[in-house]
């Protein structure tokens, strides 16, 4: 059963780099705290960082959008990133998962 996901906010930012600067970005997108996966894709960005924001215990006029920005002005100043866009989820919904 799926439930929605309150306090921890994910941040999906698709990343385009000079070519061959790839996996050093990919190295530097891993050094932040908030990023907690990269993927290689196909199409018109190389990486796709997945940001983790949590909110709990934030100061209440933190919002996910403030604090999203931050974290995408620090991927933007990696060397070898040309571009990049970003989407915030508006609700987020995850499945328990079940380990045997």
């Amino acid at each position: 059963m799926a439930s929605q996901m309150k306090g921890v906010y994910h941040v999906f930012v698709f990343v385009d780099t000079d070519p061959h600067a790839d996996e050093k970005v990919e190295e530097r997108l891993l050094e932040f705290d908030e990023v907690v996966e990269v993927h290689y894709i196909s199409g018109e960005y190389d990486l796709l960082a997945v940001v983790e924001i949590d909110l709990h215990g934030k100061a209440i006029f933190s919002t996910v959008q403030e604090i999203a920005q931050q974290v995408i002005q620090k991927i933007r100043r990696i060397h070898g990133v040309r571009d990049t866009n970003s989407m915030v989820p508006f609700v987020s919904y995850t499945k328990k998962h079940v380990h045997e």
